[in-house]
């Protein structure tokens, strides 16, 4: 078994906007050599099944939905999704947590994305386990 791991954070405040990447900050820790970030991704190399998990705080500028999503290559990743509904200059609080597979020779570019909800994220906190 080749078991990887990576957590990122960022604590600096945000602007982004609607469909907008959510910067990941910087490396807290790291082991294994599946797992790395790059820019505001994190790519993911070699078979298996990665657990992904993310906490971020938003504050949105309107009062209406916030909605926070994986994606891999680009692709929304199914059940990779966190939503509730805000108040203007609120903050809100979103947890996402979901599985990727990857097959022999596959590899993959994790973002986080805020689809909906425009405005300043606080906090976001990305940890991404290759389980086997």
């Amino acid at each position: 078994m080749n078991r990887s791991l990576i957590q990122t954070s960022n604590q600096t405040s945000q602007a982004v906007a609607n469909n907008g990447i959510i910067s990941l900050g910087s490396v807290l820790r790291r082991c294994g050599c599946n797992c790395k970030l790059s820019g505001n991704a994190i790519e993911l190399e070699g078979a298996g099944y990665y657990e992904l998990a993310a906490s971020v705080s938003a504050t949105p500028t309107e009062a209406g939905p916030v909605t926070i999503a994986f994606y891999n290559n680009g692709v929304q990743i199914p059940g990779g999704i966190a939503y509730t509904t805000g108040t203007a200059g609120a903050p809100v609080a979103l947890q996402l947590l979901t599985t990727v597979k990857l097959r022999c020779c596959d590899s993959a570019n994790i973002t986080c994305v805020l689809e909906e909800g425009a405005g300043t994220i606080e906090n976001i906190s990305v940890k991404i386990v290759k389980d086997f």
